[in-house]
């Protein structure tokens, strides 16, 4: 998940470039809102008023729209971002004025997670890289293009690729103000693919590396507060807890009066699962709560943005379908595709967050539910072998209304019944059980249907992926064992059967909860 995450906030780093068309002045202001964004972005919106943009060239106002642009994702206001994108794009879709807006626009498609459409885009500018370098642009548009790609490929885990396109990124780079801070974007990229190869070390060097150049540069509190973040998800890989939520504060410290809030929630996710290993559930409460509310803001944000993005390219279809109406069918086609696509996001979105709630709170209850059943083991007592045990239709005729004595019975029965492993039987069934308890199939359903809170299947499965989560921290030989194996150990039929129900019961499957356990010893 983090590694979606790491590629969304880094998509920020827009095409920000110096035309030779502008006056010196105006060369000034752009450099300075540019390098703004790094420092505080609120600053860029400032600096930007004092252009005026009747007077300057068509590359100029691109430009200008580009840093804006940027200086709304950095807030994660990603509606206005995407207008500001649009808008670029919708003035200027033509052969000579075309390769910055698109570029904008394959950046916003990226940042909200809409890879086909940005990296068809990419590597359609890619392929052109040529003919971009012909034209009045400057040579470090190509910079932004290379590296903009290789976080697609990225995307797609196409490592060897990502690297070729940021070794023709850095190639394009002069010695210039802009061109250090793209040198830096890419170096954070270049450690993004060492720790998603698991090179720790080298990820670690380059963390340093990226330290000691910033320290020139301490204004760029953003790409200090973002290179410390990489350090601690290093940390954090190499169980460092204690070491990675110290790197995680001090870059939440760096930005914390900043707006840079699509970073801040990333620092807060990454700091919530130190907690949780570091087993500090009052800090783990604390930061997931703040994490879960900065996702609901950025994603109705995204939503807004998707809702934008439709409204005006509708509207730029309209426009084109007034002047060309031989054009129509294939207008009404592009807009409904956009459409589509809007919708089919939000949906998406909408789902993956509540499937994430839900799981993260099945595994919070199983949690709590483990803690109840090992402290019912600590008080296990050996259950003596019943002498009789009655048949199916002895229990199934036993049938007057049940007193509460005897209901007192049954539930003392139940308590001894489960602090026994009978329950791992593959013989085991709701008959069977009746009978141990020397009562019959309905009062024994209708009373774990009320004191248990479930039926008798869910009752038996919950006891029997309970006992085996408490052999699995308790014993680590478990953890060497296979799935079947421990389905097996569990009286289940099969080994996908098991799967299933341990996931229903914890939130996660067998596998994921083994390798959390296997990190944490």
């Amino acid at each position: 998940m983090f590694r979606v995450f790491f590629l969304w906030l880094m998509v920020f780093s827009g095409v920000i470039l110096i035309s030779a068309q502008s006056n010196p002045e105006t060369s000034q202001l752009l450099d300075k809102a540019y390098k703004s964004l790094y420092e505080n972005p609120d600053n860029a919106f400032q600096i930007l008023q004092n252009i005026d943009e009747n007077k300057e060239s068509e590359l100029i106002k691109q430009r200008v729209q580009i840093i804006l642009s940027r200086a709304y994702n950095f807030k994660g206001d990603y509606a206005k971002s995407i207008e500001q994108s649009i808008d670029n794009l919708n003035k200027n879709r033509n052969e000579n004025n075309s390769f910055y807006a698109y570029y904008a626009l394959a950046q916003q498609y990226q940042s909200l997670r809409l890879y086909k459409q940005s990296i068809r885009i990419s590597q359609n500018l890619v392929d052109k890289a040529s003919k971009i370098k012909s034209k009045q642009y400057p040579e470090n548009l190509l910079a932004y293009i290379y590296q903009l790609h290789a976080s697609n490929l990225m995307v797609e885990k196409k490592w060897k690729e990502a690297e070729e396109n940021l070794n023709q990124s850095h190639s394009q780079l002069k010695n210039t103000d802009e061109d250090f801070i793209i040198s830096i974007e890419n170096q954070i990229y270049q450690t993004f693919i060492y720790i998603s190869q698991y090179q720790i070390d080298k990820a670690k060097k380059l963390v340093y590396e990226i330290q000691e150049k910033l320290k020139k540069t301490p204004q760029y509190v953003f790409l200090r507060a973002f290179n410390l973040d990489n350090l601690g998800r290093i940390n954090f890989l190499k169980k460092d807890y204690s070491k990675s939520t110290e790197n995680l504060n001090e870059a939440l410290e760096l930005i914390q009066n900043k707006p840079y809030n699509a970073l801040k929630y990333r620092i807060y996710d990454d700091l919530s699962k130190n907690y949780l290993a570091l087993k500090n559930e009052d800090l783990y409460q604390k930061y997931y709560s703040i994490y879960k509310e900065q996702t609901d803001k950025l994603d109705q944000s995204k939503k807004e943005a998707l809702r934008n993005l439709i409204k005006l390219n509708e509207q730029y279809e309209a426009k084109r379908i007034e002047n060309s109406q031989s054009n129509f069918v294939n207008n009404i086609l592009i807009i409904f595709i956009i459409c589509l696509i809007g919708i089919i996001a939000i949906i998406l979105i909408s789902i993956s967050e509540k499937r994430k709630a839900k799981s993260i709170q099945k595994q919070i209850e199983f949690y709590t539910k483990q803690q109840e059943f090992i402290e019912k083991l600590s008080q296990k007592e050996v259950v003596p072998e019943e002498k009789t045990e009655k048949s199916e239709s002895e229990t199934s005729r036993k049938t007057p209304l049940i007193s509460k004595e005897k209901e007192a019975d049954i539930l003392s029965r139940l308590e001894e019944f489960e602090k026994s492993e009978k329950f791992l039987s593959k013989e085991m069934s709701l008959a069977v059980l009746a009978g141990q308890l020397e009562t019959n199939t309905k009062y024994l359903s209708e009373i774990i249907n009320k004191y248990k809170e479930k039926n008798y299947n869910n009752y038996i499965n919950e006891l029997r992926i309970n006992y085996i989560a408490y052999l699995l921290k308790t014993d680590s030989a478990y953890l060497n064992y296979k799935v079947s194996y421990l389905a097996e150990k569990a009286g289940f039929s099969s080994h996908s059967a098991f799967t299933t129900v341990f996931k229903s019961v914890t939130g996660i499957s067998p596998n994921t909860y083994i390798q959390q356990l296997t990190q944490n010893k």
